[in-house]
């Protein structure tokens, strides 16, 4: 049986490439448990190089400066981002994808995305929570994925849930709701929060993002998949048709 997996994932406008969003992001994985702290750090995911202390990290993985051209043109300055990795028996990784901003001085969003082995002593909520402060995310989830979600792939909305992927401009949507959701401004008309209140789900407000979960933990998803299920299912309705691509719980599709 496979292991349940944490997924955070959060799209940005936020400039991710600063100093200071750099140690705050940092700092708080590190300060949130030991067990989090990176080990091995690498651009390309070979992970060749030791995680060698905050400092180090943010003056030489943090926002690698990269300059390009396109048709002879000089981009403004990119920067790559760090990807990180834990090899021991509590194993994680993580990236940071830093926003690119065109020719035309448009900026695509920043990604934070970050996968841990389940813990039920690890408060992944609270982690959630600081990154929503720091990166006031245009969307983001925190899940964590168990056996009847980590089986079923039968179409490309399943694995776009699966990896933290949103649909982005090109594909107007969101692949499925995780345990907790942080909407942007940019979604404020999706949801409706007297109504999700009145169904019983939780919300919050951070800085403009409004942040809903499904149930009151997050080991519910863990301890009790079924009645999470039920309850995502009676959260989808309290939104517009079509929003999420994925219609059905796992217990309503055939797993392979």
């Amino acid at each position: 049986m496979a292991k349940p997996t944490i997924l955070i994932s959060i799209d940005t406008n936020a400039e991710t490439e600063a100093v200071a969003f750099g140690q705050a992001f940092i700092q708080s994985l590190c300060d949130e448990d030991k067990r989090l702290v990176p080990e091995w750090l690498s651009t390309t995911e070979s992970y060749k190089d030791p995680f060698l202390g905050i400092d180090d990290f943010l003056a030489n993985w943090w926002a690698i400066p990269v300059k390009t051209t396109v048709d002879g043109q000089s981009r403004p300055d990119s920067f790559d981002g760090p990807f990180w990795k834990r090899k021991s028996s509590f194993v994680s990784r993580g990236m940071v994808n830093h926003g690119i901003t065109d020719l035309w001085n448009h900026r695509n969003s920043s990604g934070l995305w970050f996968e841990c082995r389940w813990a039920k002593d690890v408060d992944f909520n609270h982690l959630f929570d600081a990154w929503v402060q720091l990166s006031r995310p245009a969307i983001g989830m925190l899940h964590v994925f168990t056996a009847p979600e980590l089986h079923w792939q039968d179409y490309a909305a399943d694995t776009s849930f699966r990896v933290g992927s949103f649909g982005g401009p090109a594909k107007p949507g969101l692949p499925n709701i995780g345990w907790a959701m942080a909407y942007g401004a940019g979604y404020a008309a999706e949801v409706d929060t007297a109504r999700i209140r009145a169904g019983g789900f939780l919300v919050d407000e951070i800085d403009g993002v409004t942040i809903v979960r499904v149930t009151e933990k997050l080991s519910d998803v863990v301890d009790d998949f079924d009645h999470f299920s039920r309850r995502r299912a009676e959260l989808k309705t309290l939104f517009r048709p079509g929003l999420f691509w994925i219609t059905q719980e796992p217990s309503d599709r055939k797993i392979i």
